[in-house]
């Protein structure tokens, strides 16, 4: 008797679910969780630049990794806020299907695309230099560009899975690719590729901020700015952290040195500034 009696309340339990999670969810509910998951990105980020001050580098990927997730999850809320507010129907079940793989919300969390490089003689670097020297729509700017588009589509098919690879390494203790030897998170990570990897995640939550941002909603989407204004107890999104920047030592008797440097710097400014643009545009459309 009492196993039949468990055994149909839990059917009866695990119908009430299926109906809840049929039921439409409304725009303001999706507004919120997106907000909420902004505001979990920059605690995470927040919580990374910690780490990266302490010296643990593989937990700054790990942490910084699942705020990328976040970021995701943010954006994935907002198209499907979207498409309420077209008047399509989203139910909670096609939320949390949406949001439940990690590579998927990596995906989503791709805003920008950044080059390093200190080399602008081979490979990305003399693409850049190219491009940055040329005339715009020249033959030399044009060849330049269109190189440097493909490169883009190759490395924004892949970002996804290597951020959610460079997670699982920085995270998990397992046997590596040949199955002789265990990854070992603690120390496998330097102190570099944590810089980059936050300093990336800070510059596209930076962006998607933009998002929430009334200047910028006015005339594009009213109805968004309307309701953030009405929501009266809406959380505070932290700011963006970055990581502080390794110092470039310069010397006066190096002149080559100080010239790369120069070029380097002003590339990556260069490049900040593509991403940021590309980033807004993402994120708007």
């Amino acid at each position: 008797m009492g196993q039949a009696l468990f055994g149909w309340l839990e059917g009866f339990a695990e119908r009430v679910v299926r109906v809840a999670k049929a039921i439409p969810v409304t725009s303001t509910y999706l507004l919120k969780g997106a907000v909420y998951a902004l505001e979990q990105c920059g605690h995470l980020l927040h919580d990374a630049n910690c780490l990266y001050r302490n010296g643990s580098y593989a937990s700054v990927v790990a942490f910084a990794a699942f705020a990328r997730e976040e970021l995701g999850r943010a954006k994935i809320l907002f198209d499907l806020r979207d498409k309420v507010v077209a008047g399509q129907t989203v139910t909670l079940k096609e939320v949390e299907g949406r949001c439940e793989d990690h590579v998927t919300k990596q995906d989503w969390a791709v805003l920008s695309t950044t080059y390093r490089s200190q080399d602008k003689t081979t490979g990305i670097g003399k693409l850049i230099d190219d491009r940055m020297r040329a005339t715009p729509g020249s033959e030399e700017w044009n060849a330049a560009d269109e190189a440097l588009r493909k490169v883009d589509e190759t490395k924004l098919k892949r970002t996804k899975h290597d951020r959610h690879q460079q997670r699982m390494r920085a995270l998990y203790v397992d046997p590596d690719d040949a199955g002789r030897e265990w990854n070992r998170p603690h120390g496998s990570v330097g102190k570099t590729t944590a810089q980059d990897f936050l300093t990336d995640a800070a510059n596209d939550y930076s962006g998607a901020l933009q998002k929430l941002e009334p200047g910028l909603l006015i005339g594009h989407d009213d109805r968004l700015l309307q309701e953030l204004t009405e929501w009266t107890d809406r959380p505070t999104v932290p700011s963006p952290e970055w990581p502080p920047p390794d110092a470039l030592e310069l010397t006066p008797s190096s002149p080559s040195q100080t010239s790369d440097h120069a070029w380097l710097v002003v590339t990556v400014g260069f490049v900040i500034a593509v991403a940021a643009s590309f980033a807004f545009g993402l994120w708007l459309r």
